[in-house]
């Protein structure tokens, strides 16, 4: 991937009390935030707190009940330069009928670069498919089935395909969650790559761990609302069950606010 000279005028993604309400509950409430071009941010919180519901509702995956979100200054209905945008889920999608390769599945991250009326990959997209998985470590399984990998390379398989597609921001909802060192290393590998591009990056996260170095903004979700936006959340000290700890978003010591990454 080259680098690219970020938009300084065109925030890739800009919401205005934004509110969702899901099942009759209200998921996030009156949010106010602005991606800047070249930012990596971590948007974090504790489970049911509504980061992955902010990400989803970013992307026009989640419908506001009240607010605007905008995508490079137009709204995710009138939206058009999909290409612009590499969205990285939680988990692989694996269906029935004939499975997919990996390299089928990264491909896929492609489509949206195509003309229309163009089927058949071009020479462009397999040399593009062929340097993301080179990236991530999985071209020796390129024609494996997707669905037969460990939970941490289809993770992998799922960053190949938003890389394939070169777009200038990438989303990834909770991408380390789950998932073995070695995956989390090579995710570490190629953040600092998109980071020395110039690329955008939005990461849904429990904790930044081996990616916190890259981090150059955070927000923490609460109930709901953003109750820190500014630099990495710091350490707290240990919580009593083993394995987890508390973070102490350090911006709001006028109001302090303890939350467990579990």
């Amino acid at each position: 991937m080259t680098a690219v000279k970020p938009d300084i005028a065109v925030p890739p993604f800009e919401m205005t009390g934004g509110r969702v309400r899901l099942d009759g509950r209200e998921v996030l409430r009156g949010i106010d935030l602005q991606v800047a071009p070249g930012e990596v941010l971590a948007v974090m919180g504790a489970n049911g707190s509504g980061k992955s519901t902010l990400v989803r509702a970013l992307l026009g995956l989640v419908p506001l009940a009240a607010g605007r979100t905008l995508i490079y200054g137009s709204p995710p209905g009138r939206f058009r330069d999909w290409h612009r945008i590499g969205y990285v889920p939680q988990r692989l999608q694996v269906g029935g009928g004939v499975p997919a390769t990996v390299r089928e599945v990264v491909a896929s991250g492609r489509i949206a670069r195509r003309p229309r009326l163009r089927l058949l990959p071009s020479a462009a997209d397999r040399a593009a498919v062929q340097r993301a998985l080179e990236k991530v470590g999985l071209a020796g399984v390129a024609d494996r089935p997707a669905q037969h990998l460990s939970g941490g390379q289809q993770q992998r398989v799922l960053i190949a395909r938003a890389l394939a597609g070169e777009p200038d921001t990438f989303v990834m909802d909770e991408p380390t969650a789950g998932v073995d060192a070695a995956s989390q290393a090579a995710l570490a590998d190629t953040l600092r790559d998109l980071v020395r591009q110039g690329r955008t990056v939005v990461l849904v996260m429990h904790e930044l761990g081996p990616l916190e170095p890259l981090i150059s903004r955070a927000v923490v979700l609460e109930g709901g609302r953003i109750v820190h936006d500014g630099a990495p959340p710091q350490p707290e000290g240990e919580c009593a069950r083993p394995g987890h700890r508390h973070l102490h978003p350090h911006a709001h010591r006028d109001r302090p606010t303890i939350w467990d990454t579990a």
